[in-house]
């Protein structure tokens, strides 16, 4: 989704804010969401390569306490 999208969206659920706030906000989701992307697909890449074979975090724990 654009930036444009998530203002939208946060402007519908939220008619009280400034525009300004608003712009604000939704450039901070955009970013994150971006950011959530490039680690899911580092994640997966790995995975996929076999270089982390831990499919979940519950998988990842049960991983090093059996290592320990």
């Amino acid at each position: 989704m654009t930036t444009t999208g998530y203002e939208k969206r946060i402007a519908e659920a939220n008619p009280g804010l400034k525009k300004g706030k608003v712009q604000r906000l939704a450039v901070r989701i955009a970013k994150r969401a971006e950011q959530m992307r490039e680690e899911f697909d580092f994640y997966e890449s790995c995975r996929i390569l076999g270089i982390l074979t831990d499919t979940t975090a519950r998988d990842a724990v049960r991983n090093v306490e059996a290592q320990a």
